[in-house]
């Protein structure tokens, strides 16, 4: 039985497959099977994917008719015979050493989740990461030993800088038996945000290192850049769920939770205005109307904000979000006439 299961969704992404299986195969630590679900890919990808497993007894190759990342992904785990899970993009990809580095944690320190950081990747932003790894790459590890302590620092994600565990489904060595009744939500986007506060309330012991393991590849057909559509307001569905799950087991961090949720509605806002010209207002009512009522529903929760999470909330919107700046100027020369 193989120490680290390697899960890795594929769909039409012929193009940079290879550096992302590259990055796996050839891992310093060999004690991995990857199984590659192949989810009803157009392009070459399947048989990038069989070519591979030609080569390399580890690889483990499925072809499925397309379902999602999530169904992709719950077939992976099902296939799955690591003591431990991790879940790699197909379109990102690792350090030769991530799973070394992982898996070094889960020895010393016995615990229940290993993570690492991740960085955004571009090829146009090459030198920016070289500086962020040297800047970064301290190897120093953060050990958290009581349940609470670990929520805490997951529930701080959107606001904290110098968080420790993700709150996407990369960077993290997962131990497998706590899995058990666990799955991506099939048929909704932005899943991860739910699968790992499921996860992590199971969670006893965590440990957290500083390096950079993971590369996101910033990639501009990705759910989160292309312009709005309709699912995207899966995001706020998904955050509801956890907000649902920290009144009932941690109310005493019901705050920080609330600033996640907020920070869901100002993203979705800045999809649904920034996206269209102010002239086609029109089109997007039904949209706003819907936010605008679920909004609403939720406002309750926002109420429970100091105020300096508040100027924190406002700073990172006006930081994170230029549309703010944008649709204001918008607004202000439409008053004017100009």
């Amino acid at each position: 039985m193989p120490k680290i299961s390697v899960i890795i969704p594929v769909y039409n992404v012929e193009d940079l497959l290879s550096r992302c299986l590259d990055s796996i195969v050839n891992q310093t630590f060999t004690d991995f099977e990857l199984i590659l679900i192949d989810d009803g890919s157009k392009d070459h990808s399947g048989q990038i994917c069989d070519g591979y497993a030609m080569k390399d007894s580890r690889v483990i190759v499925k072809h499925i008719p397309n379902g999602g990342q999530s169904a992709a992904r719950n077939l992976g785990i099902d296939l799955a015979k690591g003591e431990f899970i991790t879940f790699i993009d197909s379109d990102d990809f690792a350090t030769l050493e991530y799973l070394e580095k992982l898996y070094g944690m889960v020895e010393e320190h016995q615990v229940d989740v290993a993570s690492c950081s991740y960085i955004s990747y571009s090829e146009a932003r090459h030198e920016q990461v070289k500086k962020a790894e040297e800047v970064k790459n301290t190897m120093k590890v953060h050990v958290f030993d009581n349940n609470h302590d670990i929520m805490k620092d997951f529930l701080e994600k959107e606001f904290k800088d110098n968080r420790n565990f993700p709150w996407e489904a990369y960077a993290n060595l997962y131990k497998a038996e706590l899995l058990d009744g666990i799955r991506f939500e099939v048929g909704r986007e932005f899943e991860d945000n739910f699968f790992n506060y499921q996860y992590f309330v199971r969670v006893k012991k965590a440990a957290a290192i500083e390096y950079i393991g993971y590369y996101y590849y910033v990639n501009p057909k990705s759910k989160t850049r292309i312009p709005f559509y309709v699912e995207q307001f899966d995001l706020i569905q998904q955050e509801r769920l956890i907000v649902e799950g920290v009144k009932k087991d941690y109310p005493d961090l019901l705050n920080y939770e609330s600033n996640n949720l907020a920070l869901k509605y100002c993203w979705l806002y800045g999809k649904i205005f920034g996206d269209i010209e102010l002239k086609n207002l029109k089109a997007s009512r039904p949209h706003i109307k819907n936010i605008k009522k679920l909004y609403n529903e939720d406002k309750i929760y926002f109420g429970n904000l100091d105020i300096g999470k508040k100027w924190q909330f406002f700073l990172t919107v006006a930081g994170r979000f230029p549309w703010v700046t944008g649709i204001a100027n918008r607004l202000y020369r439409m008053v004017k006439g100009e």
